[in-house]
């Protein structure tokens, strides 16, 4: 969110001498919201809301924590009015209907203003008594046309409403960390199966009880002013007795117990069954009562992201194996946005503007769209911590308040029956999971009872909702199994499902345990030996939508998935069974709100059995183009924490998330076109004694100088890309004499012989023990120049680090060669064109580029290039080595760094680029995703592939 200056002065000219509080209050601060500051969350302004108090709060920026109270343009914002029979000054009503809102919802920014002057009162600075006269700052809409900064506190995150839950979530969670380690130290038998669970049960109760005692479902402070002055060795029998009230209809507890009379009867499952609670130590319980009781507004937490931040009280190297990662809602709502809320608010949206409609026909439009909202199945089948399922919840909920406002026209404090809307109201048990982990389920079960809890505050405003909090009458249906052996239809019938969704876990296929790799092969069969994790979920999703084809998915998922060699066993098949791909989010970082944050590389994609209309891709760039750069000089790999992402839409998607035919690129032996090989570099068997360091070498020589003949410099992607140097043994020709007259060479052949024969005897490095005087078998590698590609590289570089070398350098396994390469080759290699190819269809490492010869190099469509196109790209390769040679004392590192990268070299490859596009019959400077469609196109038309659908 930038606010935006040409924007500002245009709005400021707009309303010069112009404002009515009644006729133009919403039309002006929608405006200023929208078109000035670039607020993004404008669903949450409310305009003329109501208050308990009376009155009506002309502008709520919500999730901003700003308040406004509008006068008409000449009105003294001094002058005190009559209001509510009380005379006040626009100050004081706005700070009258601030506290009349529920303590949570209190905003801390009130603003007064006339359509010509903005008064500021930040609530956190002083009283009523402080600010009167005397505001934070104030100016003129003049003033505002040439600084729209002056309101940049309404787009600072930092003092948003969803900031404040996620420091209080992740505070909670890190206190509850430690009650968490407390309690399991007081345990008899702490690494018992049976010792975890019941901890998990009791940390849960204990959460749920912080919250409802600070959001005012308990009486207020009830659960501390329970346990204070509570000797520690007492503790344990009164929360037994806590909990068992808890599950106990108020009618059926014993009458003269006053002590516990003032809780509720809870229900729904969460107090039930009695399970061990340890003694309590001194520490523990000051801990419980005033770290974690009395210094954190549990009220303020975000059940969706808290939810996470909790079950990261596991140990770290669990949640590892298990392949669990939390998330915020940001990033959650890059999956429900296009899988279905996107079109619900939509579909709200043409009904609050159409046009020509009775009161009647609107009502029954607005009845209509609740009825479905309360129909709507969800499932999770990898729920974790309940994170996806909570925050679409929420989202219902909050369509659902919005309609109910509508029905009663924006009036509060009205009855279901009022609003003339169906008593079916939005419900947990709308939502399904299905989990392995039973302290997720937990956790998951609590985060959404508390979101149920926290959606009746913020309905309570608009509607009365009686004694709705408790008992807890409903409830999601949270499955513990594991997802991949359960059938789905077993938790929702897929029949009655809408919505596919959720975050499976993140584990790569090469560090899958055995339980997890008979899962796939369950799965996929032999095929599937080369899939991550996740790709088991699509596969399973696919079967279960089979049942019910309008069933829509979306997966966050490892951007693996998309790349090299997965592509091929996991989407043909589910290409071929139907499934299309609805959209997709390209490679970006996928941030969670989980202690001990794991970043990982990832791709959301929505797919179904019904193909929509309109398809669309996000991309994220890494860096923003300086000015003067083309748009296409952002580095295009790389991923952006948090982003948005730029909004692409597309005629197709493939396996690989490019708007092109269904292809896939599985591994090949040749060039698919008539060009030279690619080989790789040799890895060494030798234990270190055939290799150098550059000191090992001086070393070498000053005592021996007579071996320098055979010592040569030895290039690994490392040493290549950074500029440093390296060396080896390089003794194809050496005789046994000359071993014999030369002690330092032979002993480090004696020992690579030694250090072989002792390798496993099936292994490379035992075969070669009789020959130890060799790196590897050389009748591959011929003498004359070849061109070295790292086989992995950053994805921060927009192009791969290519280069020549002379056959005196050998090249190491870390590196692949392409013996007697010319310019032109060079060229086209080095150009965005290959590049983006090998974006779409190289293997990753984390983020990092794995350029392979079978998938990318021999799999790549040259273009048939005619005589004066292939000279121009010669020249322009030509220009890039000579713009490399301005610089040398740069490593290629330096060179390629985007932020380090001289003007010079992005000119000689932005010529070398325009080349090879003319090569190609490609536009000049165009996008990458263009570029892909084309090749992939070529691609089809070289293997004869006849692609079901092409972008």
């Amino acid at each position: 969110m930038v606010s935006d200056l040409a924007a500002a002065r245009e709005f400021a000219a707009q309303w010069d001498g112009k404002g009515y509080e009644k006729g133009e209050c919403q039309k002006f601060w929608t405006l200023l919201l929208h078109d000035v500051l670039g607020y993004e969350r404008m669903e949450s302004v409310r305009f003329e809301h109501r208050v308990a108090g009376g009155g009506f709060i002309d502008v709520w920026i919500r999730d901003a924590s700003v308040m406004v109270e509008q006068k008409s343009l000449g009105v003294d914002l001094d002058v005190p009015e009559m209001r509510q029979g009380v005379l006040k000054t626009p100050l004081a009503q706005v700070w009258d209907y601030a506290e009349d809102l529920p303590r949570t919802e209190q905003p801390r920014f009130l603003v007064t203003c006339n359509f010509g002057e903005f008064r500021v009162y930040d609530r956190d600075r002083g009283g009523r008594r402080d600010l009167e006269g005397a505001p934070t700052f104030a100016f003129t809409l003049a003033e505002l046309g040439e600084h729209p900064e002056y309101l940049g506190f309404i787009i600072d995150p930092i003092n948003s409403r969803l900031e404040k839950e996620k420091e209080v979530s992740i505070q909670a969670g890190e206190l509850v960390g430690r009650i968490y380690g407390g309690l399991l130290d007081q345990y008899l038998e702490p690494d018992a199966p049976e010792t975890r669970h019941a901890l998990n049960v009791l940390c849960v109760r204990l959460v749920f009880c912080l919250y409802c005692e600070d959001a005012g479902l308990f009486p207020k402070d009830a659960f501390y002013r329970y346990l204070q002055g509570v000797a520690p060795a007492d503790v344990r029998p009164r929360l037994k007795l806590l909990f068992r009230a808890l599950d106990t209809p108020v009618e059926r507890r014993d009458p003269y117990d006053t002590v516990l009379r003032e809780f509720p009867y809870v229900n729904g499952g969460l107090f039930a069954g009695d399970f061990e609670i340890p003694n309590f130590s001194p520490e523990l319980l000051e801990l419980l009562l005033n770290e974690v009781s009395r210094a954190v507004d549990w009220s303020q937490i975000s059940p969706t992201i808290f939810g996470g931040i909790f079950e990261s009280t596991l140990n770290p190297e669990t949640r590892r194996a298990g392949g669990m990662h939390y998330t915020d809602p940001a990033n959650i709502h890059k999956v429900i946005d296009p899988l279905f809320l996107d079109d619900l608010k939509a579909e709200l949206q043409a009904i609050n503007d159409a046009e020509g409609l009775t009161p009647r026909q609107r009502t029954n439009r607005y009845r209509a769209f609740h009825e479905r909202l309360c129909s709507l199945r969800f499932l999770d089948p990898a729920s974790g911590s309940g994170n996806f399922l909570t925050e679409t919840y929420l989202q219902l909920r909050h369509l659902e308040d919005e309609v109910l406002s509508r029905l009663n026209a924006g009036q509060t404090a009205f009855s279901l029956a009022e609003a003339g809307a169906s008593v079916t109201r939005v419900s947990l048990d709308q939502f399904y999971g299905i989990e392995i982990n039973d302290f997720a389920v937990k956790v998951a079960e609590a985060a959404l009872w508390i979101s149920r809890l926290k959606a009746n505050g913020e309905t309570a405003m608009l509607l009365a909702l009686g004694d709705d909090d408790f008992p807890l009458r409903e409830s999601a249906h949270i499955v513990q199994a594991n997802a991949l052996t359960v059938d789905w239809n077993t938790v929702l019938p897929a029949d009655q499902c809408n919505y596919v969704l959720g975050n499976p876990p993140f584990i790569g296929y090469s560090r899958l345990d055995g339980a997890q790799k008979a899962d796939r092969l369950e799965i996929f069969g032999k095929v599937g030996g080369v899939l991550d994790y996740v790709a088991c979920w699509y596969r399973k999703a696919a079967d279960y939508m089979r049942d019910n084809r309008e069933i829509q998915a979306a997966f966050v998922s490892t951007n693996s998935i998309v790349q090299g060699q997965q592509v091929s066993p996991l989407w043909q098949g589910l290409f071929e069974s139907g499934i299309v791909l609805n959209f997709a989010h390209r490679t970006f970082i996928w941030a969670n709100e989980a202690i001990n944050q794991a970043h990982v590389y990832c791709v959301i994609i929505g797919f179904s059995y019904t193909e929509r209309k309109a398809k669309y891709v996000w991309d994220y760039a890494a860096e923003i183009p300086s000015p003067g750069d083309a748009a296409r000089d952002a580095t295009p790999g790389r991923a952006r924490r948090g982003g948005i992402g730029m909004r692409h839409e597309v005629n197709h998607l493939n396996g690989y998330l490019a708007d092109a035919p269904d292809v896939f690129i599985d591994k090949r032996t040749k060039p698919l076109s008539a060009m030279p090989s690619m080989t790789y570099g040799f890895k060494p068997a030798d234990g270190g004694f055939l290799l150098l360091s550059s000191e090992e070498r001086d070393d070498f020589l000053a005592s021996e100088p007579e071996a320098e003949k055979w010592i040569r410099p030895f290039v690994t992607a490392k040493e290549f890309i950074s500029g440093k140097q390296r060396y080896c043994l390089w003794l194809p020709e050496i005789t046994p004499t000359q071993i014999a007259a030369l002690p330092k060479i032979r002993a480090r052949v004696q020992g690579c012989r030694q250090w072989r024969l002792e390798q496993v005897q099936t292994g490379d490095a035992y075969k070669l023990a009789d020959r130890p005087h060799l790196l590897r078998p050389t009748s591959k590698f011929k003498e004359g120049i070849y061109i070295v590609i790292p086989r992995h590289s950053s994805e921060r570089r927009k192009y791969v680090p290519l280069g020549f070398l002379d056959s005196h350098t050998i090249p190491g396994d870390s590196v692949s060669i392409v013996p007697n390469a010319d310019i032109y080759l060079f060229g086209v290699l080095m150009s965005q064109t290959h590049n983006a190819w090998m974006r779409a269809v190289a293997g990753r490492l984390k983020s990092d580029y794995r350029y392979s010869s079978d998938i990318v190099y021999n799999n790549f469509v040259w273009p048939d290039a005619a005589p004066a196109k292939r000279e121009r790209i010669e020249q322009s390769a030509q220009g890039i080595l000579e713009a490399r040679s301005l610089y040398p004392d740069a490593s290629l590192a330096t060179l390629y760094d985007p932020d380090l990268m001289p003007a010079e070299l992005r000119a000689a490859h932005r010529e070398n680029d325009r080349a090879v596009e003319a090569a190609y019959g490609l536009p000049a400077d165009g996008d990458e995703a263009g570029i892909v469609s084309h090749l992939f196109a070529l691609y089809a038309a070289k293997t004869r592939s006849t692609p079901e659908k092409c972008g």
